[in-house]
């Protein structure tokens, strides 16, 4: 996954919890495929397979949909909340920012992370609906080095680093069109 040459880093600021992976790899790996099997509530399934079937909709009607699907996944939230029942994560030792994102890596504030040691995190990624991404990941010569992570969960990831991207050469444009 070291694609980062074709990548700039990107400053952001995301939430993270970490812990070496070998300290409790197989809970770890459990978790790791539940949080994505848990983004597969029912409406939500339905949505995905439906556009498996017709192909891509008509795009009036995904949006629409799109806001359907999260307006019954807060609702269902609010019922949880309301019956006490909670998400629960598996205890991961540290907590941090990532300052800085880019196709593949990241890099933390302020870690003290082991060189050339395998990380498994959550990254709470601020899409629309936000995400908890777990990921598997090694630190290499000052930077997070993402080795694993679920293709739905790399796709939201490249999109969202895509997306801070532009906002950056919309700032940068700005700048030369105000002192221009």
């Amino acid at each position: 996954m070291e694609n980062f040459a074709k990548s700039r880093l990107i400053e952001t600021l995301l939430n993270i919890e970490y812990a070496v992976a070998h300290n409790n790899a197989e809970t770890f790996a459990e978790e790791f495929n539940k949080l994505t099997q848990s983004d597969e509530d029912p409406i939500g399934e339905w949505l995905r397979l439906t556009r498996a079937k017709k192909g891509n909709l008509e795009a009036d009607n995904v949006v629409i949909l799109e806001l359907l699907v999260e307006v019954y996944r807060k609702i269902e939230s609010l019922e949880a909340r309301i019956s006490g029942e909670t998400k629960n994560y598996v205890a991961l030792e540290n907590k941090g920012s990532v300052s800085t994102i880019g196709h593949s890596c990241f890099a933390l504030k302020d870690s003290k992370l082991l060189e050339n040691t395998l990380y498994y995190g959550r990254i709470e990624l601020p899409t629309f609906p936000t995400r908890i991404v777990p990921v598997y990941f090694v630190y290499r010569s000052g930077l997070a080095w993402i080795e694993r992570i679920h293709g739905r969960d790399e796709v939201e990831w490249d999109g969202y680093v895509a997306s801070k991207e532009r906002a950056l050469i919309r700032s940068i444009k700005n700048k030369k069109v105000e002192n221009g």
